[in-house]
């Protein structure tokens, strides 16, 4: 996986499956790591999800824009839009 696999999505949702049903999360920004060692580049992308519903830091499969892929999410924030949860890969 590649930041541009993932900048054309950027407003999307990608959907996850919970043991409690499923949650959208929106792909709320790809941000490049100039200094990753990671062949291709490093970079993370910021999900938005609903504020109700807290997700722990785990694996998830995320299926959206006709792609699936298992991403590591971590919860990084809340306010009064959201929840924001983070992929980082460097």
């Amino acid at each position: 996986m590649t930041a541009a696999d993932f900048e054309q999505a950027i407003g999307q949702a990608f959907t996850i499956e919970t043991g409690s049903g499923q949650i959208a999360l929106e792909l709320s920004a790809v941000n490049r790591i100039a200094s990753s060692p990671r062949p291709g580049g490093g970079f993370s992308l910021l999900f938005r999800g609903p504020r109700e519903t807290a997700l722990p830091q785990a694996t998830y499969r995320l299926a959206g824009n006709g792609v699936v892929h298992d991403i590591f999410i971590v919860p990084v924030a809340a306010d009064a839009a959201g929840r924001l949860y983070e992929a980082v890969f460097n």
